[in-house]
């Protein structure tokens, strides 16, 4: 019996996945270069981190305009008579779902509760170093408003990204010298898609990634939406977050 023909969901989805796998490896080829103490400073690596995403970002365009992907996520509409589809879907409920990465991210507002553009959060609590801080006990788990004890969205599987997914929704700019320059320099910021609600979204300082630097204990890796820089600071320091869910 011949198989069924795959998809134009399926095909979507495989060419997903093997983008998002070559993306991943593209930073873990950074922050291993990192580990080996290949970067002499910051800007450089940050520009490293940069192109990693923008050759990831150009996916998007190449699957939106595919006609064998037409009715799938990838691509809901034709663009030979519809606008290019948008990258985010707003799912209205403080959600935006990433059509490129299948991750969904919490929206923050300035309400005063637990979604505040404005509240900070430690990594840890010091010693040894775990998942201890606010970001986990409070945000995440805190008693009766955590994400994941309150279901935010009808789900419990929040969590902070790693630091790859944390660059995803930075915008996207082509990075050819050092970071900060004339060529490599966010467009606008802060330096976030506006589907994530760029006014809501802090630029005087870093966001939290899951992911601690394999070096130093009580480092870990942060976004600032500035300008999209990438970097470490001591984890027991107070920083923003923002939450995601799903993904591959």
């Amino acid at each position: 019996m011949a198989l069924a023909l795959p998809t134009a969901q399926q095909k979507c989805d495989e060419a997903r996945i093997k983008a998002w796998a070559k993306y991943v490896s593209c930073v873990d080829g950074v922050v291993a270069k990192d580990a080996k103490g290949v970067y002499s400073d910051w800007a450089v690596e940050s520009a490293a981190f940069a192109k990693c995403r923008h050759t990831y970002f150009k996916n998007w365009t190449t699957l939106e305009k595919s006609a064998s992907l037409l009715g799938s996520s990838c691509n809901l509409t034709d663009n030979r008579t519809n606008p290019p589809d948008p990258r985010y879907t707003d799912n209205g409920d403080q959600t935006v779902t990433d059509n490129l990465s299948g991750l969904v991210w919490e929206k923050k507002d300035n309400a005063g509760g637990i979604h505040d553009k404005d509240n900070w959060y430690t990594w840890s609590a010091g010693s040894p170093y775990k998942e201890s801080g606010t970001a986990f006990t409070t945000f995440l788990t805190g008693a009766g408003t955590g994400l994941n004890v309150a279901g935010f969205a009808g789900a419990n599987g929040w969590r902070l990204p790693t630091l790859a997914e944390l660059q995803t929704i930075v915008l996207d700019f082509a990075c050819t010298g050092a970071f900060g320059g004339a060529k490599c320099s966010c467009p606008s910021s802060p330096c976030v898609d506006p589907a994530l609600d760029a006014a809501n979204t802090q630029s005087d300082n870093y966001y939290w990634s899951a992911t601690s630097d394999v070096r130093s204990p009580g480092i870990a890796w942060f976004v600032g939406f500035s300008n999209g820089v990438v970097g470490r600071y001591f984890e027991t320091d107070d920083s923003y977050v923002r939450a995601v869910r799903g993904g591959w």
